[in-house]
């Protein structure tokens, strides 16, 4: 090999270095932070979809809340299978309102409704998502479906997730 095919080399696979590593560091834009909160989800990994919240959203809903309620839903209905989308025109929905950070246009805002797939059950999550400090997070979700699915227990689970005190969920 002649040095300047080695040079060559080494160039191509500097270049290509620095794009993996710069992929990472790049930001999620609206549509894949959406997709990576099922990613994690899929892979178990409670502590990546939790840091997509939104700061409103994750002051309201601790972790420990949050992977509780997880767990219970792979314990009821499976692992996630697979996760359908469709984007939604915005409309504010009860109890989302004071999640969407202030200055935050109706515009800059998305709505997802994912029908995911678990071992034995289907359901709806909606999310919503909408930029916050550079950086695009879910700053709202909730979940429906079947109430074949939705059984006292997990229903028990979301309220409490979700409640601000008692009796007062923002869950339909």
């Amino acid at each position: 090999m002649n040095k300047r095919t080695w040079i060559l080399m080494t160039a191509v696979l500097f270049v290509f270095g620095g794009c993996a590593s710069l992929k990472e560091k790049v930001p999620l834009n609206i549509d894949q932070t959406a997709q990576a909160f099922f990613d994690d989800l899929q892979r178990s990994n409670n502590t990546g979809a939790y840091g997509l919240f939104g700061k409103g959203l994750s002051q309201r809903v601790s972790f420990e809340q949050f992977d509780q309620f997880m767990q219970t839903l792979r314990q009821k209905w499976g692992r996630i299978e697979s996760d359908d989308t469709e984007v939604l025109p915005f409309h504010r929905r009860a109890g989302e309102d004071e999640f969407i950070p202030l200055n935050v246009t109706q515009q800059q805002v998305k709505r997802y409704t994912f029908n995911v797939k678990y071992e034995d059950a289907q359901m709806n999550f909606d999310m919503t998502l909408a930029p916050e400090g550079g950086v695009n997070k879910i700053v709202w979700f909730s979940i429906w479906g079947s109430s074949i699915y939705m059984t006292p227990d997990v229903q028990e689970k979301i309220q409490k997730l979700f409640s601000k005190s008692e009796g007062d969920a923002s869950v339909q």
